[in-house]
């Protein structure tokens, strides 16, 4: 009979204690890689790590090098979450057989609605060949995420390349701490709401640029166009709702495309945008497709260099002014004149300085 193996990090012993005898139960095995919390604990294989590389990393980990590469399916999720209680292992197996024959497919069992669960992958099944071939064979999931969106970038690159099941008819409960009522767990604040924001804004970096690196091996991927015209825009109010003051598609953006568009008609085809601040945050729209190449992005603010905003670097001028470059946009709502008091010596090397506000104008 065929192992079906639950997969996941962990930083809590006691969770693990409490759920992992769940799926056990119902027929799993179980692998767990532990950080911050190293204990006993009801697992088939238990690996530790004294640094965590995030969870969807982690995931490719277990998947690559402590699930027995013979497991057809590995399922993933959290320490809080609970297996289908109707429905065991093999017969879930099946189902996910009868579906994906040849293993290259993702299933997410969508029975639990909370949290918007229907909206991603966050307990997904992954067959043995979309381990070995997902992301030019590196792993189920794309590594760069520290916690979350990590399960929407999955959800949308399976469902573009015709591998996405969200089997409503199966269950996997989640009982996070929102719905329990409980404390978050201690390691919440630094690893997940730390890394909330560059998160969502890598998801939608990442989106604009058609998920980059997506190609399964042995396999075709699919153009930008497709996430373009189906994306809902969700991650958009998210980041609105809770990092910005105005919708991503705003007139940030539209001031920025006209720059860039501008660039364009005047032949400059390296560009810098000089801002990183609420304007270029609130007009990532624009940055999407930008019809030039975006060379970086410049802030006089020190705790954003070598950070980066929708998939961009963000640079100090000093550094920035090393590229070879065209033209520099400004992008501030309110400081455009002292912006460009500060990029006078590269106006007189050639450069030419766009003012994203005056661009609108001259379109």
């Amino acid at each position: 009979m065929d192992e079906v193996w639950f997969a996941i990090p962990s930083a809590s012993v006691e969770r693990c204690r409490e759920r992992l005898p769940a799926w056990r139960a119902m027929g799993y095995r179980v692998a767990v890689l532990q950080n911050r919390e190293r204990g006993e604990i009801p697992a088939d294989r238990v690996v530790w790590r004294d640094d965590y590389p995030g969870w969807a990393e982690s995931v490719n980990m277990l998947c690559r090098e402590v699930v027995p590469r013979e497991a057809p399916v590995v399922v993933t999720g959290g320490d809080d979450m609970l297996p289908d209680s109707e429905a065991d292992a093999q017969e879930l197996l099946r189902l996910f057989r009868s579906r994906f024959p040849d293993g290259f497919g993702v299933m997410q069992p969508a029975g639990d609605t909370h949290m918007n669960a229907r909206e991603y992958c966050g307990s997904p099944w992954f067959g043995r060949a979309w381990i070995q071939r997902a992301y030019q064979g590196n792993g189920p999931m794309h590594g760069s995420y520290r916690h979350n969106w990590a399960d929407h970038e999955l959800r949308w690159v399976a469902e573009a390349l015709g591998a996405l099941w969200m089997h409503e008819g199966a269950t996997q409960r989640h009982e996070h701490f929102t719905r329990t009522g409980e404390a978050p767990p201690a390691f919440w604040e630094g690893e997940v709401s730390a890394h909330d924001r560059l998160d969502v804004e890598r998801f939608m970096a990442r989106l604009w640029q058609g998920f980059p690196g997506h190609t399964p091996a042995w396999g075709q991927g699919v153009d930008s166009a497709w996430w373009a015209e189906r994306y809902d825009g969700t991650a958009h109010r998210y980041w609105a709702a809770r990092y910005g003051n105005e919708w991503i598609g705003s007139d940030a953006a539209t001031r920025l495309s006209a720059a860039l568009a501008l660039c364009e008609r005047r032949g400059l085809r390296r560009v810098a945008v000089y801002g990183a601040g609420s304007e270029t945050r609130a007009a990532g729209a624009a940055l999407m497709s930008p019809p030039v190449e975006v060379v970086c992005l410049i802030d006089d603010d020190p705790r954003l260099a070598g950070s980066s905003l929708w998939g961009y670097p963000i640079e100090s001028l000093d550094v920035a002014t090393r590229r070879e470059m065209d033209a520099v946009v400004l992008s501030s709502r309110s400081m455009n004149e002292s912006l460009a008091a500060r990029v006078e010596p590269l106006a007189a090397r050639g450069i030419e300085i766009v003012s994203a506000q005056d661009a609108l104008a001259a379109a």
